[in-house]
């Protein structure tokens, strides 16, 4: 099953709830809103970035976006056109990833990661997916984000733009690179 991630929040993440859940506690942070928090706290934020706890893919358009993850799904066919590729991201997983709507993060809450996927019903009834769990061996990784586009465009609801994620296992993280930084564009929708 291909799977496709539909967000509405205008960015997608990438996280471990062990990890993220450990950061928290170690920062003593309580709101279950971690976007808002992230996003007004830049010191958190960048402490996070820092960490390898969570990554995000800001700044994209609301849609569905075709997920893959290298060794995990089939890479992406001829029917697509590589648009980007930024290396050099990190990120630390304790038993699994899970790559989300950004959205998972307005109001967090761990006990809704418990299955491989979350899914929600529209309202014309159609089940759309909003996080989707990988079972990934526990270690810090450097992460590659490589943005496509379908080169003949489908009708909605198919999925005409995606990403793909490849992960390298390292022993520590040196440095760290912010998404959130102008040089970054993850807007595949955006992209001719």
């Amino acid at each position: 099953m291909d799977k496709i991630i539909s967000t509405y929040n205008h960015g997608l993440c990438l996280f471990s709830v062990d990890v993220l859940q450990n950061f928290l506690k170690k920062e003593k942070i309580r709101t279950k809103k971690l976007l808002t928090f992230f996003q007004k706290d830049v010191e958190e934020y960048i402490s996070s970035q820092k960490e390898g706890i969570w990554l995000s893919i800001p700044q994209i358009n609301s849609g569905h976006y075709m997920i893959k993850l290298d060794g995990y799904d089939d890479a992406f066919s001829e029917e697509w056109e590589q648009k980007f590729q930024y290396d050099g991201f990190h990120i630390e997983i304790k038993e699994s990833l899970w790559i989300s709507d950004i959205g998972s993060f307005l109001s967090f809450n761990k006990n809704e990661f418990a299955g491989d996927s979350i899914c929600f019903k529209t309202g014309d009834g159609n089940i759309r997916y909003s996080d989707f769990k990988y079972n990934v061996p526990s270690g810090k990784y450097l992460i590659t984000i490589k943005g496509y586009v379908r080169r003949q465009l489908l009708d909605f609801p198919n999925a005409n733009y995606g990403y793909s994620f490849s992960l390298t296992k390292i022993d520590e993280f040196d440095g760290y690179k912010n998404p959130r930084e102008e040089q970054y564009n993850f807007n595949v929708a955006n992209m001719k």
